[in-house]
């Protein structure tokens, strides 16, 4: 916990510094809010404020109260005035002067606090998604067979595995290798989609080393891949933030293979930490504007007297039209929760259009 809170602490000091536009309050924000069970800090970000991603900007610490940095249900979170300027804080007194008793600091771990994002949406993501190059699927340990008399391998079976170089580690993730993400701009590949199979504990260490499956998503195969379970990668709680610069991105991919992406759904993106993309990043979702016929651009063309009658004849024969795009439109809100070198995970919080792969990301707004 006190890593976790040095961290969160260190996060927000840096970001302070970074917003020049003020935070907005909503018109008709609380005075306060009492944490309930299932709220986000995005949740409560929304209702005090109409830029919720400059959350870092409005945050004021209490040190008065227990675990300032952390915001955990039965918290009250309320608005104050410090120096003249309105800031968000946990007190611990109601407006009416009542104070709301708590459990001792001591009861409270960092496991209780509420998290940024619903983690029933992105649970699955922290630890199980992994974006990978071609050369580490193919320096990484695979299974070779296992104790049935199939070729699939599904829960409380034995697999033997090849290739293990970490003898210390116990809990081991599989995984199979997936479709490429390729750029959309540039055609660059920007990595390979590993496709998580199932998680098992060592039992044995060798050549091959015997490993039981715990628990499985899918039947496991030969040939699939097997690396130690990163448990690091479990951050629900960060603040919620704009980046410092960013030159706009796309969707590339959405999980769950759905046609039209809404609230919730969880989409790739073609920017990663070589773009200095950040978990808490919040972005603005935008609807690619359709290229459109302009009839009437057309016609005057057609009765322009300074177009030569020739190029009047072949954009007749080749039935070529004056086009006119139109603009972009936001069509909804998205905050990175997971970054690989070259693309992000990322959250939908709002779709207030229906949203579709290769619409851009931009800066939030």
């Amino acid at each position: 916990m006190k890593k976790l809170t040095i961290g969160i602490l260190s996060t927000l000091l840096s970001l302070s510094a970074w917003f020049s536009s003020a935070a907005e309050l909503k018109q008709n924000h609380p005075e306060f809010h009492i944490v309930q069970p299932g709220d986000t800090l995005w949740d409560i970000s929304e209702k005090f404020l109409d830029t919720p991603w400059l959350w870092p900007e409005i945050w004021h610490v209490n040190n008065q109260v227990d675990n300032p940095h952390l915001i955990f249900p039965g918290d009250i979170i309320a608005l104050v005035y410090v120096d003249g300027q309105p800031r968000i804080t946990k007190t611990n007194r109601l407006p009416n002067g009542t104070i709301k008793l708590r459990p001792k600091a001591r009861e409270l771990s960092a496991d209780s606090a509420i998290s940024t994002l619903p983690l029933d949406a992105i649970l699955p993501f922290l630890t199980s998604a992994q974006v990978v190059s071609e050369s580490q699927i193919e320096d990484s340990p695979y299974v070779v067979g296992s104790d049935s008399d199939r070729l699939l391998a599904a829960e409380n079976n034995k697999v033997y595995v090849r290739g293990i170089l970490d003898e210390a580690a116990q809990k081991y993730t599989f995984f199979r290798k997936g479709d490429p993400y390729i750029d959309p701009e540039t055609g660059e590949m920007l990595g390979i989609e590993a496709i998580h199979i199932a998680e098992g504990l060592k039992e044995v260490s060798g050549d091959p080393s015997v490993m039981r499956l715990k628990k499985s998503v899918q039947e496991l195969r030969r040939g699939d891949r097997a690396w130690p379970t990163n448990e690091e990668q479990l951050r629900p709680v960060y603040f919620p933030h704009s980046p410092k610069s960013f030159d706009g991105g796309q969707i590339i991919s959405v999980y769950g293979g759905v046609q039209q992406i809404g609230q919730y759904d969880v989409v790739v993106i073609n920017r990663g930490e070589r773009e200095m993309m950040e978990v808490g990043h919040v972005l603005s979702i935008y609807k690619k504007g359709e290229t459109i016929v302009d009839d009437i651009a057309t016609k005057r063309r057609q009765e322009d007297d300074s177009v030569s009658a020739l190029t009047k004849f072949k954009e007749s024969i080749t039935n070529t039209k004056q086009e006119v795009k139109l603009p972009d439109e936001l069509a909804g809100r998205l905050m990175i929760f997971r970054t690989f070198e070259k693309v992000s995970l990322g959250l939908v919080l709002k779709a207030e259009k229906t949203i579709h792969v290769y619409d851009k990301v931009k800066m939030p707004y």
